[in-house]
């Protein structure tokens, strides 16, 4: 866990170094699935979320405060959880950490706790290939949806 967080603050600093900031559009646009490969969990396909590996979803969504933000998602296989949302404003990314289960519909169930904050999220997804489509209005009427993604720095 800390060699993950330890990882993305020397990327994020790296970036910030290099004054090189991707501006990505507030339109939103349907994202679409990763093609430079198969999909790293080929059981997730089934009526229930399961992984053997390490996985990795990613959004864009529109933002009022920026120029966008991008939110990712990643899950071990021993139920661990982290969720960064980037505001793209040159701030740190906000991290929650936690717990994912498999619910008995077979939706994605996660338990977040926000790094730095006693504040506590849960929120459900619903499978769909090789996208995770959350099942609440938290994100406003465009909704959430994560599509998988290949780990930075995995081959």
């Amino acid at each position: 866990m800390r060699t993950l967080l330890f990882v993305t603050l020397v990327a994020l600093m790296a970036a910030a170094c290099n004054g090189r900031v991707e501006k990505v559009k507030a339109v939103p646009v349907q994202p679409q699935p990763d093609q430079s490969g198969s999909h790293p969990n080929p059981e997730q396909q089934g009526a229930a979320f399961s992984i053997s590996t390490e996985v990795f979803y990613q959004a864009t969504l529109p933002s009022t405060s920026s120029s966008g933000r991008v939110i990712s998602l990643k899950l071990d296989p021993k139920g661990r959880a982290e969720m960064n949302t980037d505001y793209l404003n040159n701030t740190p990314a906000i991290v929650d950490t936690g717990a994912w289960k498999t619910l008995q519909n077979g939706n994605l169930h996660l338990r977040l706790a926000r790094v730095g904050s006693k504040d506590t999220t849960a929120l459900e997804f619903k499978t769909d290939g090789e996208k995770l489509v959350y099942t609440g209005n938290t994100y406003g009427a465009a909704g959430l949806t994560l599509w998988v993604r290949h780990l930075p720095g995995a081959n």
